[in-house]
């Protein structure tokens, strides 16, 4: 995808506390790099070790570094300047039973769930091949370039199937033989993230992502799953897709902003060695 990754375990006093990913670029002689929705803390990590780590953070880097914390108080601990505002998730609760998850879903999406339970739709799920499943890929991606919505580049999803087998799930709504619409999500236990999802006109009309969300979140509960990740809510440039997300029962979560950690930080490399031992991709 014209980068590298790499996955750190983040270290403050000879303790692992977390986890960080961080993705690599070149633009000209300018190294950037993006940490998004981090580090992952562990339970026992305490506030001081989170501002330790978070301190050398950008040093990382060796370049220009671009930071999205999952929590907003990290945010405030980086003392970075916000080149983004803080977006807002929808996530659904997959501890709860099903008779909760249901009563937290607004009337309206309910009762198109309901009419998708009774048009006679089947659902099917299997892992994602991409070879096998190009042509329903390529009616997501016609559709995002109908749209003009932004989505991560197919290179995505094979990297992620090749490296992670049985990790991408595929719902599919038929009518009959017809494939009517579909949702794919990327599996990483406890949580699951919805990633792309397609619908034709009889796969609307029969309101069958609601169907596809409905049967997934069953079968993630099943499967231990504790938390789906719906992606973030937009309600001015896709206020129908925020609505659906909204009245699934996802509850919306804030996460930090995007940051550009000032300057002072990458002048001091010695923090991130403390914090981030192994070594650097390059």
């Amino acid at each position: 995808m014209g980068g590298q990754a790499g996955i750190y375990r983040v270290v403050v006093g000879g303790e692992d506390i977390g986890r960080v990913q961080m993705l690599f670029r070149r633009f000209g002689p300018v190294r950037l790099g993006w940490v998004g929705r981090g580090p992952v803390w562990h339970p026992d990590a305490t506030e001081a070790d989170r501002r330790a780590a978070l301190s050398g953070l950008a040093g990382v880097v060796q370049g220009v570094a671009l930071v999205q914390p999952d929590c907003p108080a990290d945010a405030d601990w980086l003392r970075a300047r916000a080149l983004m505002t803080a977006p807002h998730v929808a996530e659904i609760d997959l501890t709860l039973p099903a008779e909760q998850r249901m009563a937290r879903q607004h009337g309206k999406w309910r009762n198109r769930l309901r009419k998708a339970q009774v048009t006679g739709l089947t659902i099917r799920h299997r892992p994602v091949d991409v070879a096998r499943d190009a042509e329903l890929l390529a009616r997501e991606a016609a559709q995002r370039k109908a749209r003009r919505y932004a989505a991560l580049p197919p290179a995505f999803l094979q990297h992620w199937v090749a490296h992670c087998p049985g990790a991408a799930r595929l719902f599919t709504a038929h009518a009959g033989t017809e494939t009517v619409a579909f949702m794919l999500f990327l599996l990483h236990a406890p949580v699951a993230t919805y990633h792309i999802g397609w619908s034709g006109d009889a796969g609307r009309s029969a309101s069958a992502h609601h169907l596809l969300l409905w049967q997934a979140s069953g079968w993630l509960t099943d499967r231990g799953f504790a938390r789906l990740d719906l992606g973030t809510v937009d309600t001015e440039s896709a206020p129908g897709l925020a609505r659906f997300k909204i009245g699934s029962g996802a509850r919306l979560r804030a996460i930090g902003p995007t940051l550009l950690p000032l300057p002072r930080f990458l002048r001091h490399p010695s923090a991130l060695a403390r914090a981030f031992p192994q070594a650097i991709p390059r």
